[in-house]
């Protein structure tokens, strides 16, 4: 069987920042559970950008057409590079699904959308419940995993007391405001945080989640928080950023699978759903409250034992049922069902 992946092949479309996360982790697992010769990478965005909008949905359905796939993938399109009554005439050919990754904060984008595609999926578990209370049949529930090729546990050795990897946002660096007033040094590998912070590969990134007494998982969504909001004022960084987020609602991401697959002990935002995926205090460790973050991070530092415990059996738990080849081959078995 034959399957079309439409997806951006770089990240955020820019080939010198690296492959996207979709090539790693949903285009790679399907090509291991499918074989390679079996998944055709199309690199939407690469060809929006050189040959335009028209040319690049013409192409893709000239792929669809020659090579009749058993099903077609898009991965969470961008903006409005597709046009949607061409996708629309490719279930005439083949099963379609469009793969959302962001659909609890993207909701009038994804419910425009979803129609024009035989399914769709969602990572975040109570807004596959919403969608059945509405009586939509074709969504299906795929949490985001993790390739277990790429994320691995590694014998090394701790270097690092907390550390952080994600890019820059005002709540973010408030937080580390907030643990640096308390004598807390945050490590932080990300985009956007200058000096402070440097942008790592993704086999660095493995090696921090391994090297790091505690991996923080800080949310990045919009906040009210009046302390947050008076604090970010002086800075025009700030503003603009608050001013152009529009991501309003968090969700359980893809980092929260990687860093347990790595063996790391992880300390993150608590977020409904994440029960769902792993065991609280059991599997990962979480924090409500900004404002008791240092106080949990401490505790954590000077009970090794604890920590170690959490790590193993997150990373049990990982490796048991949250692999991203797993939930694609249950995602493929439910759309050719």
């Amino acid at each position: 069987m034959k399957i079309v992946v439409a997806i951006m092949k770089y990240d955020y479309g820019y080939e010198e920042r690296g492959f996207s996360y979709e090539y790693y982790n949903v285009y790679l697992p399907l090509c291991d559970v499918f074989g390679k010769e079996n998944v055709l990478l199309y690199d939407y965005y690469s060809e929006y950008k050189q040959v335009g909008k028209e040319m690049m949905n013409k192409k893709l359905k000239e792929i669809i057409l020659r090579d009749k796939p058993g099903i077609a993938i898009f991965c969470m399109l961008w903006e409005d590079q597709f046009e949607e009554e061409i996708v629309s005439s490719f279930r005439k050919y083949t099963k379609t699904l469009i793969y959302f990754f962001d659909d609890p904060w993207r909701q009038k984008f994804v419910r425009h959308w979803m129609k024009y595609f035989d399914y769709f999926s969602t990572p975040d578990y109570y807004m596959y419940q919403q969608y059945k209370l509405e009586g939509i049949k074709n969504v299906i529930y795929s949490p985001f995993g993790f390739n277990q090729n790429i994320y691995k546990k590694l014998d090394i050795e701790k270097k690092y007391d907390v550390s952080f990897v994600g890019g820059y946002s005002p709540f973010r660096n408030w937080v580390r405001h907030i643990l640096e007033k308390d004598g807390i040094k945050l490590n932080i590998f990300g985009r956007g945080w200058g000096k402070d912070g440097k942008w790592i590969s993704q086999e660095e990134m493995i090696n921090v989640f391994n090297q790091s007494k505690i991996n923080l998982n800080l949310s990045n969504s919009i906040s009210y928080d009046l302390s947050f909001l008076i604090w970010s004022l002086p800075s025009l960084k700030n503003i603009k950023q608050l001013l152009l987020l529009r991501k309003d609602k968090e969700q359980v991401k893809g980092r929260h699978y990687e860093i347990c697959a790595s063996g790391g002990f992880q300390l993150s935002y608590f977020i409904p759903g994440l029960n769902q995926v792993y065991e609280i205090d059991k599997e990962i460790a979480v924090y409500e409250d900004v404002r008791q973050l240092s106080a949990e991070i401490k505790f954590f530092l000077n009970n090794e034992e604890v920590r170690n415990i959490i790590a193993d059996k997150g990373y049990e738990r990982s490796v048991r049922d949250h692999s991203a080849q797993s939930y694609l081959k249950n995602l493929i078995e439910q759309v050719l069902k």
